[in-house]
């Protein structure tokens, strides 16, 4: 694959119209996407350099799958992830006093429960943070650690995905959801990249495992719970721990706090709010991409400088104007 196929993924067009495009029939593209003949042509019209035909290398990008979520809309992810990474590391490079990567992964690709706990305490740690308390700008506490993170949408009923892109780490997330959920989604994308390789059949229960933890470890969980928490104990909870109450009462059943009978009515009486629980948090954005574009001189100069479309690369810091009402 090369970056004829990711501008096509991006642009949502099909080889035909990409042909018309660069001026090629659309056998001619197919051949070269494939690898079968070498590109002769050049990559202006696209608004990329010509030296930017070779694509970075990728991990699989992970996502809770939906049936609803087109494979159209998950190439397109897939691609905005993979030239964000490719983008970031560049402008890292550039940039003095850049924040490097400051988390490492997990030498094991799956954990037990207990393991996963003690794993996101060491990742409370390594985001500048205390072991306890709530973690006040996850979001920033991320970016400090060299994470990038971008915005994504038309992923229907996709929160977040993530992927490895060169050594760069790249967390995309929804920008059209209340803040609690986003910062469950940035968790749980985390753990992803902290210690998942490929998807498996314990891939999401795990990383809701140390999204849990990690915003809210066990043993205060612990000296918080009630004998017998009622739906409100949650929602007081939520005001302080910015962790939606379904999570709370999620980790609550995982936790044998409430038992299966009791989960379902819990689940029943939330299912009375909609779409929307009580206590709002304002969704926090990343802002680290954006920085690294302005102090480079900006999305035209960056653009030129990088030989990359000015509009893609425009769309992966605009957090504010693609957000759905």
């Amino acid at each position: 694959m090369n970056r004829l196929r990711a501008y096509r993924d991006i642009e949502g067009i099909n080889q035909q119209e990409l042909g018309e495009i660069l001026g090629l029939s659309t056998p001619m593209v197919s051949a070269v996407e494939a690898g079968r003949r070498e590109f002769a042509g050049t990559l202006e019209p696209l608004g990329y350099a010509d030296d930017r035909l070779t694509l970075p290398p990728m991990s699989e990008p992970l996502h809770r799958q939906r049936a609803s979520t087109s494979a159209a809309a998950k190439k397109r992810a897939k691609e905005l992830l993979r030239l964000a990474g490719e983008v970031f590391g560049e402008l890292r490079k550039r940039t003095p006093k850049a924040p490097t990567l400051g988390l490492e992964r997990h030498p094991a690709s799956t954990l037990s429960f207990e393991e996963l706990e003690e794993f996101a305490i060491e990742v409370r740690c390594a985001l500048d943070h205390e072991e306890s308390g709530p973690i006040q700008n996850l979001t920033a506490a991320v970016e400090r650690a060299g994470v990038c993170l971008i915005p994504i949408v038309g992923l229907h009923g996709v929160d977040g995905i993530s992927a490895w892109v060169d050594g760069v780490p790249v967390i995309g997330l929804a920008p059209n959801v209340p803040g609690d959920r986003l910062r469950f989604s940035l968790s749980h994308e985390l753990a992803h990249l902290l210690f998942h390789l490929k998807r498996s059949e314990l891939t999401e229960s795990e990383a809701n495992r140390f999204a849990g933890a990690l915003l809210f470890p066990q043993a205060e969980f612990d000296a918080a719970m009630p004998e017998k928490p009622q739906l409100r104990d949650f929602i007081a909870l939520k005001s302080s721990w910015g962790v939606a109450v379904s999570a709370l009462v999620y980790r609550a059943h995982e936790l044998d706090y409430v038992d299966d009978a009791r989960y379902r009515a819990l689940q029943i009486q939330m299912s009375k709010w909609r779409k929307a629980e009580p206590g709002r948090f304002e969704p926090v954005y990343g802002t680290l991409f954006g920085r690294l574009v302005e102090v480079n001189g900006g999305t035209a100069k960056v653009s030129d400088d990088l030989g990359i479309n000015r509009r893609h690369l425009a769309e992966l810091s605009n957090w504010t104007h693609l957000r759905v009402a």
